[in-house]
């Protein structure tokens, strides 16, 4: 399966020595965001889109992705994180919308052939453990 994974230009390098290392960084809510790495099915769905990002062509089996709906975990985040205007995190605004949205969230999460296209209003790749170089390629 082809996917995109979008990181900093600064991994660049890492990236094409080492591969891709599993994220622990946004799995507070959820257990199926453990130990994976973020994708897309096609590069226009990264709605996160920063200036000195890089893109990469990842193959990987089929079987080691989930494909869930990022709105609901972002969602999620910002009801469990309260982040005000001044960027400044407060005590939870919402703790039962939260366990709410990260249910939603792992309940419409289906295998790549259980997907058809439009089911996700933001659909991300979870893409369990590391990928190695061999099955990464940089997107020119």
């Amino acid at each position: 399966m082809t996917l995109y994974h979008f990181t900093d230009r600064s991994n660049k390098n890492t990236i094409i020595q080492k591969g891709i290392i599993a994220c622990t960084k946004y799995t507070t809510l959820s257990k199926i965001r453990e130990n994976v790495v973020f994708c897309w099915l096609k590069k226009e769905d990264n709605k996160l889109p920063k200036e000195n990002e890089i893109c990469f062509k990842v193959t990987v089996d089929e079987n080691r992705c989930l494909i869930a709906d990022m709105d609901y975990i972002s969602i999620a985040m910002m009801y469990h994180d309260n982040i005000n205007e001044e960027g400044l995190i407060r005590k939870p605004k919402n703790k039962e919308a939260v366990k709410l949205l990260v249910k939603l969230y792992e309940l419409t999460a289906v295998q790549p052939f259980k997907y058809y296209e439009g089911m996700h209003f933001t659909p991300e790749v979870l893409v369990a453990g590391h990928i190695p170089n061999c099955c990464i390629e940089l997107c020119e």
